[in-house]
């Protein structure tokens, strides 16, 4: 019953469709405690829907990430995360729009497992058709009692439409709370 309410938001997205679109994505990222720098790709398949329906967006990200070195542990740690996501978006007036995103995933980093979920409002300023300027604070933590998870990041960046089916995004993330982290993330989105 708990979930009734999303399934009925999914449905409504799904009677608005508006196409697929596939995301690729690339991240450095940068410990500021230990040093160690982790470099992820991820690939985002998702389903677009129409701007009047109450969710804009789903997404399955899956990601594939290694640390750059050896650890202190005498191993490389690498892990793969899986997460559905869906976002909904509108717009303040003709420059200003702002978007909801969040959802729920998996982890998995060598033998460490657990469930985590984030949510992460936005703002975008358009400066003309191609540009945009975006702000967004992420919030997320395990879901499933696992300590050391609990993150806030804070995203900033660009983004550039090279027409309507190709969007380029620059991004640099700070992390905070049970991580100290810094990242550069480069995404590249194709809707069909």
């Amino acid at each position: 019953m708990k979930y009734l309410g999303l399934v009925a938001l999914i449905f409504c997205g799904v009677a608005y469709a508006q196409g697929p679109r596939i995301g690729l994505e690339y991240e450095a990222e940068k410990d500021n405690i230990s040093g160690m720098r982790n470099d992820a790709f991820t690939i985002k398949p998702g389903w677009e829907f129409s701007k009047d329906s109450p969710i804009n967006l789903v997404e399955l990200l899956i990601d594939n990430n290694q640390d750059a070195g050896i650890g202190n542990n005498g191993f490389r740690a690498k892990g793969t995360k899986l997460f559905v996501r869906i976002r909904h978006g509108g717009d303040f007036n003709d420059s200003i729009s702002y978007y909801l995103r969040g959802g729920v995933g998996r982890s998995k980093k060598n033998q460490r497992k657990f469930n985590y979920a984030y949510i992460e409002p936005g703002l975008k300023y358009k400066f003309n058709d191609k540009w945009e300027w975006v702000t967004a604070v992420r919030e997320g933590d395990s879901i499933d009692g696992t300590n050391g998870q609990r993150v806030r990041k804070f995203l900033i960046g660009p983004s550039l439409s090279v027409d309507r089916k190709n969007e380029f995004e620059v991004r640099y993330i700070k992390g905070y709370i049970d991580k100290d982290v810094g990242s550069w993330q480069i995404g590249y989105t194709h809707r069909f």
